[in-house]
C-alpha cells in the first residue's frame, strides 16, 4: 500500500482538485486535518477560481486590502446572504436629512443640521461612533421656509465643501482628523441671489463647484492657494472667492447632484426634471452628453456617481438605477428598486457592486451589474425612515437615516449570526 496521501500532490494539480468541489465540501474538508485547512485557505488561486461568477465586493481602502481571497469570499458570501450585525452607532431625537462620508475605515464624516461631525469607529463599525469634532457651517436666515442645514458636503484632498439650504457655500481646511477644520472661505447668496438653496457641491483643485436643484446654472468658484492660509474663522466673501465660470443651461429646471471623475476632467450632472445625466467637460466647458429627449418634470436623478472611468451610474426619482456609457452615450446596465420606491442614494465599488438608499424602510439594495435582479435587502433600522445617504467598504455598509446611523458588519461567523435573506424576487402588482 502506498504512503502517499493527496497532501503530497503538486499544489497545482491539488488546486485543479479542490476547484471541482462545492463550498460546502471544502468547508468539510477544511475540518479533516491542519495542513488542508491551511492549503484551502491561504491558496487564492483555488479561491479566484471558484469566485469568478460570484459577486465579490472589492474595496479601495488600503488598510483591508491584507484580506486573503478566502476571506473576502468569505465575507463577500455574507453580503449575499444577509448574514450580519447591525447597530445604530449615531442616533439624535431631531429629523434631519444627513449626508455622510466614510473615509479610511475608520472615519465618518457627517451632517447634522448645520453641522459637520467626524466621528472615529472601530474597524467593525459596531461600536457606539466617538465624536472627534464638530464644526458649525457659518449660516444665513432667510425669511422663507428654508432651513440652515447642509444638503451636501464632499471631503476631498483635506478640504471640506459644504453646500446648504440657505443657498451658501463654505470650505473648511482638514489639517488633521482629530482637530476641528478652519473655514477657509464662505460664499454667500450662490445662486439666484440666495433665494435657492445649493443642492451639491464638488472641488476640482482649487475650483468649487455649486449647483442647485431650483437653478439652471452652473457655478465654478475660484480661490487662490494661498488662501489656504488663511486663520480660523477667517471669512472670504463673494468679492475674494469669483466665480471662473457660469454655465447656463437652457430649458432645464436645475441640477440635483453632481460627481468629477478622477482625473478631474469630467464633470457628471444629474437634473431634476430629466431621467438623464449631463457630461461636461471640465477644462473646455463643453457638455459631452446632452439630454433633451428625456425631459421629463416628473424625473429627478438624485444622485450619480461614476463607476469606472467610462461610465456613470446613476438613480431616479421613479426608483430606476442606470449606467450609461460616456464614450457611446448607451445605457449598458438598467433595473429597477424592487418595490417600485424612489432612490435617495447610490455608492458603486467600480466593479459589480452597486448599493443604493430607498425611500422607505431604511431599505439598502445590492445590486450586481451582471444581473437586474437585486442580490440583497438590507432593512438598518427598525422605522420607517428613507436612506438619506450610504457608504461602504468590503466588510460594512454605513447608512444614514433621519435620526441615526446605522453600521453593518458583515465580517462575522455564519454559526453565530441569524440570517436575514430577501433575496428572493418581489412582485409588483399595479
Amino acid at each position: 500500500m502506498s504512503e502517499q496521501s493527496i497532501l503530497h500532490m503538486p499544489l497545482d494539480v491539488l488546486v485543479n482538485i479542490l476547484k471541482l468541489l462545492k463550498a460546502s465540501d471544502l468547508r468539510n474538508l477544511m475540518l479533516s486535518c491542519k495542513t488542508m485547512r491551511d492549503i484551502i485557505v491561504n491558496e487564492g488561486t483555488l479561491w479566484k477560481l471558484i469566485s469568478r461568477k460570484s459577486l465579490i465586493l472589492m474595496n479601495d481602502k488600503n488598510e483591508l486590502s491584507s484580506f486573503s481571497w478566502y476571506n473576502r469570499c468569505r465575507i463577500s458570501n455574507n453580503w449575499c446572504k444577509g448574514i450580519f450585525r447591525n447597530k445604530i452607532i449615531v442616533q439624535h431625537n431631531t429629523n434631519y436629512m444627513p449626508w455622510l462620508q466614510f473615509c479610511d475605515s475608520d472615519r465618518l464624516y457627517l451632517s447634522v443640521g448645520s453641522q459637520i461631525r467626524c466621528y472615529a469607529i472601530d474597524k467593525k463599525g459596531m461600536s457606539h461612533a466617538k465624536i472627534l469634532w464638530s464644526q458649525e457651517v457659518p449660516i444665513i436666515k432667510r425669511r422663507d421656509v428654508r432651513t440652515n442645514d447642509i444638503s451636501r458636503f464632499v471631503v476631498k484632498d483635506n478640504v471640506i465643501v459644504c453646500g446648504n439650504r440657505d443657498g451658501c457655500a463654505a470650505a473648511f481646511r482638514l489639517d488633521c482628523d482629530s482637530i476641528r477644520p478652519q473655514l477657509l472661505f464662505f460664499i454667500r447668496d450662490c445662486h439666484q441671489n440666495g433665494k435657492v438653496e445649493v443642492s451639491a457641491v464638488e472641488k476640482v483643485d482649487n475650483t468649487i463647484i455649486t449647483v442647485s436643484n431650483n437653478s439652471p446654472d452652473i457655478y465654478f468658484w475660484h480661490w487662490n492657494s494661498d488662501q489656504n492660509d488663511l486663520p480660523t474663522k477667517s471669512y472670504v466673501m463673494n468679492n475674494q472667492v469669483f466665480c471662473k465660470q457660469d454655465i447656463h443651461l437652457s430649458n432645464e429646471v436645475g441640477c440635483r447632484c453632481v460627481s468629477v471623475n478622477k482625473e478631474k476632467d469630467k464633470l457628471a450632472i444629474g437634473l431634476n426634471g430629466n431621467s438623464k445625466p449631463l457630461l461636461l467637460d471640465v477644462n473646455t466647458c463643453n457638455f459631452m452628453i446632452w439630454s433633451t429627449l428625456s425631459r421629463n418634470v416628473k424625473e429627478v436623478v438624485r444622485d450619480i456617481q461614476w463607476h469606472n472611468e467610462n461610465c456613470i451610474a446613476y438613480i431616479t426619482h421613479s426608483g430606476k438605477l442606470q449606467i450609461i456609457d460616456t464614450r457611446t452615450t448607451d445605457v449598458v446596465y438598467e433595473t429597477i428598486d424592487p418595490f417600485h420606491a424612489s432612490l435617495y442614494c447610490l455608492k458603486t465599488d467600480s466593479n459589480h457592486a452597486m448599493l443604493v438608499g430607498s425611500s422607505e424602510y431604511s431599505r439598502c439594495v445590492l445590486f450586481d451589474t451582471r444581473s437586474t435582479k437585486h442580490i440583497q435587502i438590507y432593512f438598518t433600522q427598525k422605522k420607517s425612515s428613507p436612506i438619506y445617504s450610504l457608504d461602504f467598504d468590503s466588510t460594512k455598509l454605513i447608512a444614514a437615516a433621519d435620526r441615526g446611523v446605522a453600521s453593518l458588519n458583515f465580517n462575522v461567523n455564519v454559526s453565530k449570526i441569524k440570517i436575514r435573506d430577501y433575496s428572493h424576487t418581489f412582485e409588483y402588482i399595479t
